[in-house]
Order: structure tokens, then C-alpha cells, then sequence
């Protein structure tokens, strides 16, 4: 039988040690917490997957796409409660989403309990890649095409594998553009960005040079932060899921 630990219960109140100031921090050690903007002005990006969406024919090829689930809705609000809690400190400035139903209407339920008041301001620029397209030669592909397109996603995990689809190099330029735009927009804020898995993967693939696009997949509703400062993003959290995992509602 295995024992239990003796574990010393926390005083109620535990006083966290002050950081220290720029000038009392030796040249390397601000060098490293300056690089990677854990001091200093900076602006956070939270970065969210929309929540489960519905998954019907019907809803499918609804305008603005599939809207959420009711689990999808669920997830949406614990996001919100979460970020409502974790973000005391700092409030929730601005909050961003893609234009398409199913992660303007998670920005909605989110920012109402994380950023109170706050509208959410679509943007297509956060769309998820554009696949099979029918600007690109076609939406009608073969399900042969398809099958042996998935075959060669699963091997590299890029866009470039399916056919008539947004180019992985175009893809990431395009959600990294539209995060620049925004944390410039917003100095020294944090800002909430409701995206896509697809989206949220490949900006950060591109910030630390991963070659597959798709290298992780991001839960619904899911909290990825990256901060913005001295003209480039660093990451800082990906995938938070914690609060979705103890409600048994974690789904990908």
C-alpha cells in the first residue's frame, strides 16, 4: 500500500516575493526576462478556440458556418468564469473574434463574464484556414482526393497537403498579420482573440519555427497567451484546459 505524504497546509494568507526591479537584476538575468517580455511593458494576446460547434450537413453549410453546440456553449461559459477569475488583475481591454458563427457567438458568452460590456469585434482575418475553397479552383472534391489528401496531412500535419486550400506560408502570414494589428493596436493591454485550432497552431508554429502547421491541437474553448513587445510575439501558456478537464468537458 502506498502512504500518503505528509503535506504542510498553506498559511491563509502567503505573501508572494516582490519582483525584483529592472536595476537590481543583473545584466543576464534582465536580458532573459526582458527577451522573453516577463517584465515590462507588453501586451497579452489570450488567445481562444471557439467551443465544440454543431456538426450536422445542415448546419454545416449555414452562413458564417456551423454555430456552437449546446456543450459547445457549456465550455464557452466555464471559459468565461475561469478568465473572469485568473484576469482579476488586469482586466480584459479590448476582445477580437473571426467572423464566423461558431467563435463570434464563444466571444459573446465569454466576454460577458470575463469582460463585462464589452462588445466582441469580428474580424475575417481570424478565420480558420481556407479549405477546399471554391476562389481556389473548386469545393467539389473527390472523396479519393480527400482520402489520400488526409493521408499526406497526416504525414507533414501542413495545409499544403489539401488541394484548392490556403497555402500554409499564406495561412500563417495572414493570422500573424492580424495579431499584429491587433496587439499594436492595443499597447500595454490584455486583449482576448477568439480563433480556431488551425489559426492558433500555426501563428505560434511560425513564432517558434515548427515546420508542421497543425503541431498541436488546441481543446474547445481552450486559453493560449502569448505576450507582444519589442516588435515580436513571444508565447507564454498553450492549451490552458485545466478548468474544462475537472468538469468533464474537455472535447477537441
Amino acid at each position: 500500500m502506498t502512504s500518503t505524504p505528509n503535506v504542510t497546509p498553506l498559511p491563509d494568507s502567503v505573501s508572494i516575493a516582490e519582483s525584483a526591479e529592472p536595476d537590481e537584476l543583473t545584466p543576464t538575468r534582465y536580458a532573459m526576462e526582458r527577451g522573453l517580455l516577463v517584465i515590462g511593458e507588453r501586451t497579452e494576446l489570450i488567445l481562444l478556440r471557439h467551443g465544440q460547434q454543431v456538426r450536422t450537413h445542415t448546419e454545416a453549410y449555414r452562413p458564417g458556418g456551423p454555430g456552437l453546440s449546446e456543450f459547445g456553449q457549456i465550455q464557452a461559459r466555464l471559459t468565461g468564469e475561469y478568465l473572469a477569475d485568473v484576469a482579476a488583475d488586469t482586466s480584459v481591454t479590448a476582445v477580437y473574434c473571426s467572423d464566423l458563427n461558431r467563435a463570434v457567438e464563444t466571444a459573446t458568452i465569454v466576454a460577458a463574464a470575463a469582460a463585462p460590456g464589452l462588445e466582441p469585434m469580428p474580424d475575417p482575418a481570424l478565420r480558420e484556414v481556407d479549405m477546399y475553397s471554391r476562389d481556389r479552383g473548386g469545393a467539389d472534391v473527390s472523396l479519393d482526393i480527400q482520402h489520400r489528401a488526409g493521408e499526406e496531412f497526416r504525414r507533414t500535419l501542413r495545409w499544403d497537403a489539401f488541394p484548392n486550400t490556403e497555402t500554409s506560408d499564406d495561412f500563417r502570414r495572414r493570422i500573424h498579420q492580424a495579431l499584429t494589428t491587433i496587439a499594436e493596436r492595443h499597447p500595454n493591454e490584455r486583449v482576448l482573440v477568439v480563433s480556431h485550432a488551425g489559426a492558433i497552431s500555426s501563428f505560434v508554429a511560425g513564432l517558434i519555427g515548427a515546420d508542421p502547421d497543425m503541431f498541436y491541437f488546441a481543446g474547445h474553448a481552450s486559453v493560449n497567451r502569448v505576450y507582444y513587445g519589442d516588435d515580436r510575439f513571444v508565447p507564454h501558456s498553450l492549451n490552458e484546459t485545466g478548468h474544462l478537464r475537472v468538469r468533464a468537458a474537455l472535447t477537441f
